[in-house]
């Protein structure tokens, strides 16, 4: 077998290495971010909310792996079909947070957040009284219907404690 020339060589490790530096300049890059759909009456029902709701919030960072868009599109799905009239009504509210974008760092702190989280948040009056980070959805990831009814008992459960 004939040996390449070695400037072939050299301008295949030059390649592989420009490669690899390009690569992982990329992955530290924030990710695009979605087009944001338009905030939903539940949602917008902040400053008319009821007396008592329950928050689910969908918190992210500016990176986004396909784990956890698969865990906001579940927790979204989960919410939105089993609690239509909780959600029409206020006394649910389905939130998506970006922790990283400004005035949201709290977000960190108030929930000891540690990754992308689904935490729910019983409100009284508009004062947070407990909250729930649902780490199991992490569990769930390759099991959808175990994932819907896991988060869909958790709300259900923060609904009826609510009530």
């Amino acid at each position: 077998m004939t040996r390449p020339p070695s400037w072939l060589a050299a301008l295949t490790v030059a390649l592989l290495a420009g490669v690899t530096l390009f690569t992982a300049a990329d992955a530290k890059r924030p990710a695009a971010r979605p087009s944001r759909p338009a905030a939903s009456a539940a949602t917008k029902a902040d400053t008319t909310a009821p007396a008592r709701r329950v928050i689910a919030y969908y918190f992210h960072t500016n990176f986004r792996c396909v784990n956890c868009r698969r865990i906001e599109t579940y927790s979204r799905e989960a919410i939105e079909t089993a609690f239509p009239k909780e959600l029409a009504a206020g006394r649910l509210v389905w939130k998506v947070v970006n922790v990283e974008d400004k005035g949201n760092e709290h977000f960190v702190q108030d929930y000891q957040l540690a990754t992308k989280s689904l935490v729910l948040v019983d409100e009284v009056g508009g004062k947070r009284t407990r909250w729930k980070n649902c780490t199991k959805v992490w569990q769930f990831l390759s099991d959808k219907e175990g994932f819907l009814r896991y988060v869909q008992g958790e709300v259900r459960g923060y609904l009826a404690d609510a009530s």
